[in-house]
């Protein structure tokens, strides 16, 4: 089996990792939304339901991202195990927060609250399940980028050895200063939003300027989305096009126009945005 990962799919495998990422980010920020405590337990099954039917398409999304890398190593074009595994655990791992909204709808389906007491223990037991279900994924985004740097090093090497070059013309002669590239590597982990007016910055490490996000966004690079935690904030994303450049640094070398500084700062999400915070840009 040779050559059917290109012809079949020619999107680098760590763009589809950085897509799954940002997929995880959206489901957490969704899950976080539910409003448990805001409506009437009546009202609550139908967003149970929204957010059980969107965890299984995440759930589908990174069992097809597996496949996809299986295609990869079955063609000798990028393989890491850890990372292979890592993928096959963020699979299993929405499957499970997704059971864990069916409990949590089973749940509340089936209890018949007669006062106050009783709606109240039904309602802890049911917050319970979705919190639950929001842990399990609250790391998705970060691991999912970890795998794409590491299959995108592991295709980098394979070429190497072979003799060929592979770049995607999107990304070609895109030049990232430092805190460019960490930016973006902060935002595909899902850690930044901003402001309503795009003037004030809310992450967890690695300090971000505003001015940095404001011109990745100039150059499409990121999008500005709705944050479901606050009316006040906006999710900010990678774009299809901000996708393919951070993929592209993945595993470069050092003498290409694109940076490859490492960000172990931002490694691990925070569970909500910080206080604002300008660093340098």
């Amino acid at each position: 089996m040779t050559g059917s990962a290109d012809t079949a799919d020619p999107t680098p495998l760590a763009v589809h990792l950085l897509d799954l990422a940002s997929h995880f980010t959206r489901r957490q920020d969704d899950l976080s939304h539910v409003p448990l405590y805001s409506t009437l337990l009546a009202r609550l099954g139908p967003h149970l339901y929204q957010q059980l039917s969107r965890t299984t398409e995440l759930a589908e999304h990174a069992r097809r991202v597996r496949a996809i890398v299986e295609t990869h190593h079955a063609d000798r074009l990028a393989y890491d195990m850890y990372a292979a595994s890592r993928i096959t655990q963020l699979a299993y791992l929405a499957m499970t927060a997704g059971d864990l909204l069916v409990s949590a709808l089973d749940t509340l389906e089936a209890g018949r609250p007669v006062g106050p007491v009783e709606e109240d223990a039904l309602l802890r037991q049911v917050a319970g399940s979705v919190h639950r279900a929001g842990e399990l994924i609250r790391h998705g985004a970060g691991d999912a980028v970890d795998a794409a740097e590491a299959f995108a090093r592991s295709a980098s090497r394979i070429r190497r050895s072979t003799g060929t070059r592979q770049q995607d013309p999107a990304a070609h002669g895109v030049r990232l200063s430092s805190p460019q590239r960490a930016a973006l590597c902060a935002v595909a982990r899902g850690l930044v939003t901003i402001d309503r007016n795009a003037t004030e910055v809310f992450s967890g490490p690695p300090r971000l300027s505003i001015s940095t996000l404001r011109s990745l966004h100039s150059r499409a690079l990121t999008a500005h989305l709705p944050f479901a935690r606050s009316s006040g904030a906006q999710r900010v994303a990678l774009s299809p096009n901000g996708r393919l450049v951070l993929a592209a640094t993945f595993g470069s070398p050092s003498d290409t126009t694109l940076s490859t500084r490492p960000t172990a700062t931002a490694s691990k999400p925070s569970a909500q945005p910080n206080a604002p915070i300008q660093g340098p840009r």
